[in-house]
C-alpha cells in the first residue's frame, strides 16, 4: 500500500519527503523523552509539547 502524502506541513530534506504522521510522531516521542527528563512533573504537558515540537522543526528545517 502506497503512503499517502501531505502536502501542506510536509518537510523535505533532499529526497527524503516526511509526512504530518511521522512529524506528530517525532514529536511525541521527544516530548515523552522531555517530560521524562524533568520526572513527569504534573502539569507541564504543553511546555514539554512545544518544547518537542520546536525540536523537531528545527531538526527538520
Amino acid at each position: 500500500m502506497k503512503e499517502k502524502r501531505i502536502s501542506t506541513n510536509t518537510k523535505t530534506n533532499g529526497d527524503a519527503t516526511l509526512t504530518e504522521e511521522q512529524r506528530q510522531h517525532y514529536i511525541e516521542v521527544a516530548a515523552y523523552n522531555i517530560a521524562e527528563s524533568k520526572g513527569f512533573i504534573s502539569g507541564c504537558d504543553l511546555e514539554s509539547w512545544l518544547a518537542a515540537e520546536a525540536e523537531v522543526d528545527c531538526l527538520l528545517a
